[in-house]
């Protein structure tokens, strides 16, 4: 449960209370996603800080994990996940990652997930397969970002979840191993963030 940051506006906001309110459902299982996104939105950057630090303070509150989003506001998001950890550490998930090594890093001294979209597959992604070449693989998590990011081959197509199969085959091979550990591993993750 969540807003997510390209939605807040000045009108459009929520705070902790209402948060929490709403994660009082047993079937939620994260608060998110949220973060910063100065891609879409800069014109309301100060609510978008606020309406981030409202989502941690109601992660704190709940013990639910926190799932990140982040758009040109890697520094930003480091920043204030910074100045939360230093009073609690946080349990959090870097959606659809694609950051620098810098985040990486960042992400893994404070033993955040690093979950990983078909965009590992596209062509032009040397880039973050460099980046997360050498993630340990107790830090990983797949997901598809349904209905975008479909991986190659299904790429254009609208994502659905057969499709991780494609993400999980490019990792596997980026890590070099067996797919079927990976399967095993990337799901014992997801059960130790969320259950």
């Amino acid at each position: 449960y969540g807003l997510h940051p390209q939605q807040v506006t000045e009108s459009n906001m929520i705070n902790s209370t209402n948060i929490i309110n709403h994660c009082s459902n047993e079937r939620v299982i994260a608060i998110g996603e949220t973060g910063l996104d100065f891609f879409h939105s800069v014109k309301c950057k100060k609510e978008q800080y606020e309406v981030f630090e409202n989502h941690i303070e109601a992660s704190y509150e709940t013990d639910l994990p926190l799932i990140i989003h982040q758009r040109n506001s890697e520094n930003e998001i480091i920043d204030v996940l910074s100045n939360f950890q230093k009073s609690k550490p946080l349990n959090v998930v870097f959606h659809c990652f694609t950051g620098s090594s810098k985040l990486l890093n960042f992400c893994l001294e404070n033993a955040f997930y690093i979950s990983l979209s078909g965009i590992i597959t596209f062509k032009k992604a040397d880039e973050l397969r460099s980046v997360i070449k050498d993630i340990p693989l107790s830090s990983v998590l797949i997901e598809t970002d349904s209905p975008f990011l479909a991986p190659v081959p299904m790429r254009g197509k609208k994502n659905e979840p057969s499709y991780i199969k494609y993400t999980l085959r490019k990792l596997a091979e980026i890590k070099k191993i067996d797919e079927s550990e990976l399967d095993r591993i990337t799901t014992n993750n997801f059960n130790k963030l969320f259950f």
